[in-house]
């Protein structure tokens, strides 16, 4: 009797976080972006569309298919993560005055910190050549991602991810409302990311305080670079390790490709001429880079430092209008 008590308790947590990550975390924030920004025609913010290339149906559908696998595995996880605090395995506090006012803003700074950094390794990682296909392969098949693919993780990959919040709340001390505030903030970067269109106005970007904070540019330069920009709210790790790539444009693409420097990348990363994922967008044949598991990736272990002043301009860039 006791265990099928403890089995319905299971089944009735995990439908209520598989709802609540459905629904909060995918389907309001990404439908409302992909309304905004594919269904609503907006001459003014198509001036921002960072590439000449259109989704298709079908890598919506994959996207959407990939994301509802990932939402499952959150899910379980978060089942197993909800029964860790219950029996006081985490480091989540109820009581507001357990810790001082100010640790709340500090635990959230500190939140982004640690998945900053947990996320640049782990995703370096997954573009780790022998490992590229059984984890990170689906999400590069979007080379012109949408809202919709901000969870179309490989299996292992969304494992990956969610060891990540796992971490934080077990060793972070977190009121709820810090944890919120940070999933929340996560889930804005991640759909924001993932549109297509720049947000953020160049004036921001360049300001001294807010240099080390990514735009949309920089997450999308590396769908079309997946040797540049693998930090998720911040560069610092990207500039650290030769592998930033600013979100400047190229100016003449057409006739200075050849000419664009390579970026500073970790020296044992080839360079080869690599394609995604083969499919037909918007009636082009994307050439530029391979996503394939034997192609793609990097020789990751082992690879050094660029030399200093090494070059670090290039990217997939945005086609000049005819």
């Amino acid at each position: 009797m006791q265990s099928w008590h403890w089995s319905a308790t299971l089944a009735v947590e995990f439908a209520a976080i598989f709802l609540f990550i459905l629904v909060f975390g995918y389907l309001l924030p990404c439908g409302q972006s992909y309304y905004a920004y594919f269904v609503r025609k907006d001459e003014e913010k198509d001036k921002r569309r960072i590439q000449e290339r259109r989704p298709t149906g079908k890598q919506i559908r994959r996207e959407l298919r990939l994301s509802m696998v990932t939402i499952t595995i959150f899910a379980a996880m978060g089942t197993v993560l909800f029964e860790m605090y219950k029996v006081g395995w985490t480091s989540i506090y109820r009581d507001i005055n357990a810790y001082p006012l100010w640790y709340l803003p500090v635990s959230f700074f500190l939140c982004l910190v640690v998945h900053d950094t947990f996320f640049y390794w782990t995703h370096r990682f997954m573009h780790w050549r022998p490992v590229f296909k059984y984890f990170h392969l689906g999400h590069h098949r979007s080379v012109s991602p949408t809202p919709w693919a901000i969870y179309a993780f490989q299996p292992l990959e969304a494992v990956t991810q969610f060891l990540g919040i796992m971490l934080i709340v077990v060793f972070i001390p977190l009121h709820p409302i810090a944890l919120l505030a940070f999933l929340t903030w996560d889930t804005v970067v991640n759909v924001a990311g993932h549109t297509g269109y720049e947000m953020v106005p160049k004036w921001l970007s360049r300001n001294p305080i807010f240099k080390g904070f990514n735009t949309v540019t920089h997450h999308d330069n590396h769908h079309t670079n997946m040797k540049v920009n693998f930090g998720a709210f911040f560069n610092v790790w990207d500039r650290w390790m030769g592998t930033f790539l600013e979100d400047e444009p190229v100016e003449n693409p057409e006739s200075s490709r050849s000419a664009v420097p390579k970026p500073a990348l970790l020296r044992s990363e080839r360079a080869s001429s690599e394609r995604v994922s083969g499919e037909r967008v918007s009636g082009e044949r994307v050439s530029s880079e391979r996503v394939s598991g034997e192609r793609a990736g990097s020789d990751w272990p082992g690879e050094r430092r660029p030399r200093p002043g090494s070059a670090s301009l290039l990217a997939s860039p945005k086609p000049q209008r005819r």
